[in-house]
């Protein structure tokens, strides 16, 4: 907007002799360097605390349909690079429902249990900067498709482990979409502190590499993203309960031509810690009904939006525990 204006006043007073065009010049660098946010930047994909304790398990043999998914960012500051408030128009909350759908299979793959997962959101915004203006949100609509193809599981005496390979596609529209395929790599693990397997701590690293957005000339940086939590379960391991957390960092500089040329380049970073709970609500012969609630409170993030991210579940689980086929 800034940048227009001048335009405009340039093209408006034409006659200006060559001494004032310095001077005009500068007056509009000053302008843009106090109009442009001090905490801009690009966001990505990976939503914030939607996963937590055993992160790095895969679930048993089944089919598993979440119906549905309910996430929530509610975003009440704009942090700057020392962690100061940033003022921002609009709503910065992020609603999403989702009917995710996984499987795990008992084909062997490695030694390890192949399975996948599909999740459909629909979601009522994307923020796609960190910024002070934020575009009005239009309702809900079809977001960003997550596919994640290949999941594989090990399970040993003291520990799980995972690993997996995932993509975003742009599939939504307006602001619903961030506009740009990402790819994600996931490798975990569940350490079990005691026999019983009771108790455990998890973690998940996922590394976003993101490419070049379809409208403009403008490739994000790649985000590194660490999620889990400790805790302990219960009724024969159907429930738990525990603190969940989250890491995430910008590891690379966003790059292309569309980016303006005061956007700071340090990388941003954000972390939040808080409640989970996973409680059984139905049980009939191989079907299992889970409700799941986790609740994170953001804190220390900088050139990032900070806030709350709720997750509410409700998944119903076809488990296969027939012998596996020789």
């Amino acid at each position: 907007m800034v940048r227009a204006m001048l335009e405009g006043i340039q093209a408006r007073y034409q006659i200006v002799s060559r001494r004032t065009i310095p001077a005009i010049s500068l007056i509009g660098w000053l302008l843009m360097m106090i109009c442009m946010p001090a905490a801009a930047q690009n966001l990505g994909l990976n939503l914030r605390g939607d996963v937590g304790l055993k992160s790095g398990t895969q679930p048993i043999p089944g089919y598993y349909f979440v119906i549905p998914l309910y996430y929530r960012s509610d975003y009440d500051s704009l942090r700057g690079p020392n962690g100061n408030s940033v003022p921002f128009n609009n709503s910065a909350a992020i609603n999403l429902i989702a009917p995710a759908f996984a499987m795990t299979t008992k084909w062997k793959v490695l030694g390890a249990n192949y399975g996948f997962q599909v999740v459909p959101p629909f979601v009522n915004q994307r923020l796609s900067i960190a910024s002070g203006t934020i575009q009005k949100s239009n309702g809900y609509g079809f977001g960003d498709l997550y596919v994640q193809p290949l999941n594989l599981g090990w399970h040993t005496t003291h520990a799980d482990f995972l690993t997996a390979y995932g993509f975003y596609a742009p599939t939504g529209s307006g602001n619903r979409t961030l506009n740009m395929w990402s790819n994600e790599l996931v490798a975990g693990t569940t350490v079990y502190v005691d026999e019983s397997k009771n108790w455990s701590v998890a973690g998940t690293m996922f590394y976003d590499i993101n490419q070049s957005k379809r409208n403009a000339d403008v490739t994000v940086g790649n985000f590194l993203t660490v999620e889990g939590g400790a805790g302990r379960s219960f009724l024969k391991g159907a429930g738990s309960a525990g603190a969940a957390y989250v890491l995430q960092w910008k590891t690379t500089n966003d790059s292309g031509s569309g980016i303006p040329p005061l956007l700071p380049i340090s990388k941003s970073h954000a972390y939040a810690l808080g409640p989970e709970v996973n409680l059984p609500f139905f049980a009939k012969g191989s079907m299992v009904g889970i409700f799941g609630f986790r609740y994170t409170f953001e804190f220390a993030n900088s050139y990032n939006f900070q806030g709350r991210n709720l997750v509410l579940s409700l998944t119903l689980a076809k488990l296969n525990l027939a012998p596996a086929k020789p």
